[in-house]
């Protein structure tokens, strides 16, 4: 164990592109093997994203163009890894601390980062549909156009986040901070954002339809969408009409109960049906 770990920490600090992904893939490998391990493993890799992602990534040579995801290789690598890790040896109290990564137009499908720290980290154009972001902090983070679509994103702080053309259909934000988030323009179709505050957003240009935004706290000024309206006494939006509604619980991946209160039409039993699906089965493969 101990060799084969050094000699894969000796790879990551190479100077050779496949050299460095040869030991990313070995520090994988070896994860597993040592439960007690896992978290070292996993901090080498943080690490490495945090020093690595903010170098630029260069074409292949004069007039060759950038490749579509221009995350570089072996930092692709090393967080493809990080999001598929075995969330179970994580240790508590000590999320994974990705602050300030650059990650222009990574590839992070099904990603599982629950509670991680991604506070200032950049990541426009990325792709992170499915991704697991349960209590993530992604304060201050640049995520414009990137691609969220049925994310889960239960509990995470986007405070002053930058969200401006990102596509968040069918996410859900239950209890999110979005608190002076730029959403302008931003995909929210059947986003559930029930409980989420979103005092000081921008929201200009969103699209909202089908958004289940119970108990949601809306930014003062801004027109409160067709079918909801702002509750006298608590200041939170509810349905306008008196339209009826279900309390429905779910495991996430946690393990704890998340109540979430939701109209009961029949799109939205469907859409909470595929939720409850994902987090019974996990990320699905690629």
């Amino acid at each position: 164990m101990t060799d084969r770990y050094t000699e894969a920490i000796e790879q990551l600090g190479s100077d050779n592109l496949e050299i460095r992904i040869v030991g990313i893939c070995a520090l994988e490998r070896i994860a597993p093997d040592v439960a007690e391990d896992h978290p070292t493993v996993m901090e080498v890799l943080t690490e490495f994203i945090r020093e690595h992602s903010r170098e630029p990534l260069l074409p292949a040579g004069r007039g060759a163009e950038v490749p579509e995801w221009a995350a570089r290789r072996d930092v692709q690598a090393a967080f493809t890894v990080v999001g598929r890790r075995a969330a179970e040896h994580n240790i508590p109290g000590q999320p994974m601390d990705l602050t300030g990564a650059v990650l222009d137009r990574a590839y992070l499908a099904d990603a599982v980062l629950g509670g991680a720290v991604l506070t200032g980290a950049v990541l426009p154009r990325a792709i992170l549909t499915r991704a697991i972001l349960t209590r993530a902090d992604l304060t201050g983070a640049d995520l414009r156009a990137a691609m969220l679509g049925g994310a889960d994103l239960t509990g995470a702080v986007l405070d002053r986040a930058y969200l401006a053309d990102a596509v968040l259909g069918g996410a859900v934000l239950g209890g999110a901070v979005l608190t002076g988030a730029v959403l302008t323009r931003a995909y929210l179709t059947g986003a559930v954002l029930d409980r989420a505050d979103l005092s000081g957003a921008d929201l200009g240009g969103a699209d909202l339809d089908d958004a289940i935004l119970t108990d949601a706290r809306w930014p003062e000024g801004v027109r409160v969408p067709v079918g909801w309206m702002v509750d006298g006494d608590s200041g939170r939006l509810k349905r306008a009409g008196g339209l009826s509604e279900v309390t429905v619980g779910f495991d996430l991946l946690s393990g704890g109960l998340t109540v979430l209160r939701l109209p009961a039409t029949f799109s939205t039993m469907v859409r909470l049906a595929a939720i409850c699906l994902r987090h019974r089965t996990g990320p699905q493969p690629r």
